[in-house]
């Protein structure tokens, strides 16, 4: 046998990319994300638009329920400081990450949902939760921190 037909009979499948290391790039964005989630609550509390966008690339996009594009990450902290004004006191939330898959080596999909409680809007009234379902798409950019493209609220 030939060298070259013994390197092509070792690969099971020639021409193919070598396989992800998928635990590996989920270890190494796992601390951007958990942070990201982390910082989210407080962010609302504090009206800290700043800490909430923080977690997006410079060109990420924020695509609310309603279809409404919001692109970049200060077009996106802007977002949430108009949306401050709005918020009653939030008396609990949550962001709830239902999983996590490698797309590629650069790219990560989360998906989960999120809510919120905030008091009512009215002395002795109902407090008011709200939330839903949302897909992320994380890369990781030059700097290697991981950092949201694109963040769909259902």
């Amino acid at each position: 046998m030939l060298p070259a037909q013994s390197a092509a009979r070792a690969s099971p499948n020639p021409g193919s990319a070598p396989a992800l290391d998928t635990s590996g790039i989920l270890a190494s964005a796992r601390p951007d994300i958990d942070a990201a989630n982390a910082a989210w609550l407080p962010g609302l509390r504090k009206h800290d638009a700043q800490a909430i966008a923080a977690a997006y690339s410079d060109d990420g996009l924020f695509i609310a329920r309603d279809g409404t594009v919001t692109r970049g990450r200060s077009a996106i902290a802007r977002m949430y400081s108009a949306r401050f004004p709005q918020l009653h006191d939030i008396r609990a939330g949550a962001v709830v990450q239902g999983g996590l898959t490698v797309l590629g080596p650069m790219r990560i999909a989360e998906w989960g949902n999120a809510w919120l409680e905030v008091a009512p809007e009215t002395k002795g009234g109902v407090p008011v939760r709200s939330g839903g379902t949302y897909l992320t798409i994380w890369q990781r950019e030059t700097d290697g921190h991981w950092r949201i493209v694109r963040n769909l609220a259902f």
